[in-house]
């Protein structure tokens, strides 16, 4: 089973509060829930917002594509926004009191959209009206389910004994819910437990909305399918991408976090700080006896200082990550020089958005490919590593923790805008297979002067100030074992030689499992490459795409160039990137010497599609070899 989604109305209204209520209720029913948000950078002010999904009753559940067969809005903007999103045989529901307005009714509206929807309706020969657009829509084989919206919550509120016009504006995104939950045949005790979820400890405000629930759901006669509540049989969990990023650094060790506000990254710092102090479980060894474990999520006055601390705190012995964006990560680059040279292990998660500069804040890109694998004056050994879905972000982030312990290098946990505003009823993911991998500090019986840096051993002994009764130096000079100044030439040499050696030990300790996966038949004369959150939408359109191979690159850096040859020796290769050079592409042809077949891209600033990978797919078949997708949903 699969129904797509889609919850759209002004910015700052209510919709993620609404999205809250129809994912959780349907999630309580039972199934799964796959979707993403999209809004805009200023957050109120009437732009336009939604958010777009799917429901299944199995895991994963697909990726969204780019039409739905539901659509909630709450105001005609939103009909006019998503007019071309609707699929043959979906439901619309809409407010009918928006019927007279047009784009330029809606003065948040985006102007070229305006002139698009004005440009198309003078060519199929109606004003350009929200009652228009709607026939046009009835026309094309959409069912519509149009009411009055606010007629009708003034007399629920009459009913329920409401009547402050700011608390019934409060009720319309109950209603909208509610309405969609009718015509998915959803019990009215779904709907509920939706609102007591998405209201927190709100009582008398949850029992009222609970009301206009259960009254709305009556005005609709009609259904597009009956949801029947089921056991899904797993535990589950209903989360956001920096939720599972903030719990797998929480699970992974990692006792510092700090960072500078930005988005989409602040959330995933925020969330851990909540999370302070962390339960400590009956299975935890010697910590069981503890209640709480503290931690530390420091807020600095700058990107710049949010890296020196992280670096502070993984000299002291805590395991220690900084949060943030492109244009922080910009302002990182000369510290995270200095962690390479100094051998300090850190993990900076970056959550890719749309550049350059401030760019689209708000919006998808996987454009910090090449910044990534380059960043920082000079050279040294890093890790750059990526997830693609939910499970992933909350694993890796155990993974990436382990190795700036084990390898004492920077590593760089790619994710993005898209991950970030995924949300998802899903099963809990299960990390008892990933250990925290733990380097025991050096302890001498006597105070005394020790080699930070020995050259016998390729990742330097871990030294800690107060622990180690060690003197030693870390230095951001090139220096000697001892950490002390050199640029002796013959010096120089070797401990270059040695800090690199690094990238070999980590290129044959990590598994090939974990730097690359491959997907569909093992003799696939076509493969499509991709990475990050590219992910589910490529296994989902794997469904449709038959004798079709998906090579997917989770480690970025070092290359898995062996892994990487071996799958696409011999075969054509469709590279899918959310950027527009096409970097992956660029790097493997660097790396590994393979040249792409083909490469499309998006850059638009959304995600791509299920329906984007089809298409890309079908103009490789074709002959294409630059492709450009340019879906908008």
């Amino acid at each position: 089973m699969r129904i797509s989604f889609l919850i759209g109305g002004p910015q700052g209204r209510g919709v993620e509060t609404a999205s809250f209520m129809f994912i959780y209720g349907v999630g309580s029913a039972g199934y799964y829930v796959y979707a993403r948000r999209e809004f805009w950078s200023n957050i109120a002010g009437g732009r336009h917002s939604y958010v777009v999904g799917t429901i299944s009753d199995r895991w994963p559940a697909p990726a969204p594509g780019n039409s739905v067969e539901l659509a909630l809005t709450f105001d005609g903007h939103a009909v006019l926004e998503h007019v071309f999103h609707l699929m043959r045989g979906g439901y619309l529901v809409y407010n009918t009191e928006e019927d007279s307005k047009t784009p330029d009714s809606y003065p948040m509206m985006a102007k070229p959209l305006a002139e698009r929807l004005k440009h198309f309706a003078k060519g199929q020969g109606f004003e350009p009206t929200v009652r228009n657009f709607v026939e046009y829509l009835r026309q094309s084989g959409v069912e519509v389910v149009g009411l009055p919206y606010n007629k009708h919550i003034s007399e629920i509120g009459r009913k329920i004994g409401v009547a402050s016009p700011v608390m019934l504006a409060r009720f319309v995104n109950t209603f909208v819910v509610a309405l969609g939950a009718a015509l998915l045949g959803l019990d009215e005790e779904y709907v509920a437990r939706g609102v007591g979820f998405a209201l927190g400890k709100k009582a008398d405000v949850i029992e009222q909305n609970k009301k206009v629930a259960a009254e709305a759901i009556k005005l609709v006669g009609k259904k597009m399918t009956t949801i029947q509540p089921r056991s899904p049989g797993v535990k589950r969990i209903f989360w956001n991408g920096n939720e599972a990023s903030a719990y797998g650094k929480v699970v992974g060790g990692v006792r510092l976090v700090a960072y500078y506000p930005i988005t989409p990254a602040t959330d995933d710092a925020m969330v851990f700080e909540r999370l302070i102090p962390f339960p400590v479980g009956k299975d935890a060894g010697e910590l069981a006896k503890l209640e709480r474990i503290g931690a530390m999520a420091f807020q600095a006055e700058d990107e710049l200082a949010a890296v020196a601390i992280t670096t502070g705190g993984a000299i002291a012995g805590a395991r220690s990550a900084t949060v943030t964006s492109g244009p922080g990560f910009s302002l990182m680059s000369e510290a995270l020089s200095m962690a390479g040279m100094m051998e300090v292990g850190i993990v900076v998660t970056l959550w890719m958005r749309a550049g350059p500069s401030t760019g689209q804040a708000t919006r998808q890109s996987q454009q910090d490919l090449f910044f990534s694998l380059f960043i920082g004056h000079g050279e040294y050994p890093k890790i750059v590593y990526a997830s693609g879905d939910l499970e992933e972000v909350f694993l890796d982030n155990i993974r990436v923790a382990n190795w700036a312990e084990r390898y004492r290098v920077p590593v760089i946990h790619l994710v993005d805008k898209n991950l970030s505003n995924t949300f998802a009823v899903m099963p809990l993911p299960d990390p008892s297979n990933l250990k925290v991998q733990t380097t025991p500090p050096v302890v001498y019986p006597q105070t005394k002067e020790a080699e930070a840096y020995p050259l016998e051993e390729v990742v330097p002994p871990k030294l800690l100030p107060g622990v180690s009764n060690a003197i030693f130096h870390l230095n951001s000079l090139e220096h000697d074992p001892e950490g002390d100044p050199e640029e002796d030439p013959v010096v120089v040499t070797k401990m270059f030689e040695k800090r690199m050696q690094k990238l070999k030990l980590i290129e044959s300790e990590i598994p090939p499992e974990e730097k690359v996966l491959y997907f569909g038949p093992a003799d696939a004369r076509r493969v499509i490459v991709g990475w990050g959150s590219t992910k589910p939408a490529i296994l989902t359109a794997l469904e449709e795409l038959k004798d079709v191979g998906f090579l997917y690159v989770k480690m970025l850096y070092p290359y898995p160039v062996d892994l990487v040859r071996r799958y696409l020796e011999g075969r054509e290769a469709l590279f899918l990137e959310n950027n527009y050079f096409g970097q992956l592409a660029m790097i493997t042809r660097m790396f590994a010497g393979v040249v792409p077949t083909a490469v499309a891209v998006k850059f638009n600033g959304r995600p791509i599609t299920t329906d984007d990978v089809v298409e890309a797919y079908r103009k490789f078949e074709a002959g294409q070899k630059t492709i450009k997708l340019e879906s908008d949903l």
